[in-house]
């Protein structure tokens, strides 16, 4: 029996030699062997088992708003949270979220429900699973002052584990690196607030990152992490790299912290603009920049090798 006919038995949304340019921002990837969809926290769970069983590179993925794809695709199984997707009040001030629910639907979920600590995270492309992942934040907001636990799945356990377990830190959680678990559903703890007030501070927030990061092209967000004082983007800049391209790939003129894909850029032009910037900074600042943006490329094992 083939790998495409049992992940369909496990999950009926399953698709064979799928373009990874429509699976991130960046637009960029060559083809993905299989993707699923599961719509349940089992099929995820069975999904995860069957890729370490068969020895199968597996990826998960969110809304791929922080990942650069390889050019030459990834031949394993890219398990796309997108449909678990629920959302629910569980107490006043707690909600509980599937790791696939976008940041922007749990903001306008809080905003309808008086809560408040997230309006910073609105206008942001990504799911809540992969905010944990890479502990997000903008505008001095970061989901670690919310988080109060996730529940996660390694092979054959379920673990509801505490944020003092998540060792939350810049850019960084005990996932970041980790390739043994996936991240099932996230209950998040807010503080009651005034839905005027939290509204206005969307609005002043969405307009915020409008004037400061609408690039105008595909893009996977901040590419370098700010580490301490070092502002990634002010070094580019002052590198004069602002504007700077290797194929259909540049440095935004909009803001020099962004790579954008003009259209026909591929991973390996974005790697080598990467690599061009770390070096020009390094040779003038003696700083060594940081990668935020997460490579998939088809060694991403489901478990530690």
């Amino acid at each position: 029996m083939s790998v495409l006919t049992d992940l369909k038995k496990i999950c009926t949304h399953t698709f064979e030699n799928f373009s990874l340019r429509s699976l991130t921002t960046f637009k960029i990837g060559g083809i993905a062997k299989y993707v699923v969809y599961p719509e349940q926290a089992a099929q995820l769970r069975e999904v995860f088992d069957y890729c370490i069983e068969k020895d199968l590179d597996c990826f998960v993925l969110g809304a791929g708003s922080n990942v650069l794809a390889d050019d030459n695709g990834f031949d394993g199984v890219i398990i796309c949270t997108k449909k678990l997707n629920q959302i629910s009040k569980i107490s006043p001030c707690r909600i509980r979220a599937g790791a696939g629910v976008l940041l922007s639907s749990i903001v306008r979920f809080c905003a309808a429900e008086g809560l408040t600590g997230l309006e910073w995270a609105a206008n942001i492309p990504g799911t809540i699973g992969g905010a944990v992942v890479m502990n997000a934040g903008a505008f001095h907001g970061q989901i670690s002052t919310v988080v109060e636990s996730v529940t996660v799945y390694t092979s054959g356990k379920t673990e509801i584990l505490p944020k003092s377990k998540l060792f939350f830190d810049y850019r960084h959680s005990v996932f970041t690196n980790s390739k043994n678990c996936v991240i099932m559903e996230v209950v998040l703890k807010l503080k009651k607030g005034s839905p005027e007030q939290i509204n206005a501070n969307i609005r002043q927030n969405v307009l915020a990152r409008a004037s400061t990061q609408n690039v105008g092209y595909a893009s996977a967000g901040s590419v370098f992490k700010r580490q301490g004082k070092v502002i990634p983007a002010r070094l580019i800049e002052e590198c004069g790299l602002k504007g700077e391209r290797i194929g259909d790939a540049m440095v935004s003129p909009v803001h020099s912290g962004y790579i954008v894909n003009l259209g026909k850029a591929t991973g390996s032009q974005v790697s080598a603009l990467i690599k061009k910037i770390k070096e020009r900074v390094f040779n003038k600042f003696h700083e060594q920049l940081e990668c935020e943006i997460i490579f998939l490329k088809g060694e991403n094992k489901c478990k530690d090798s």
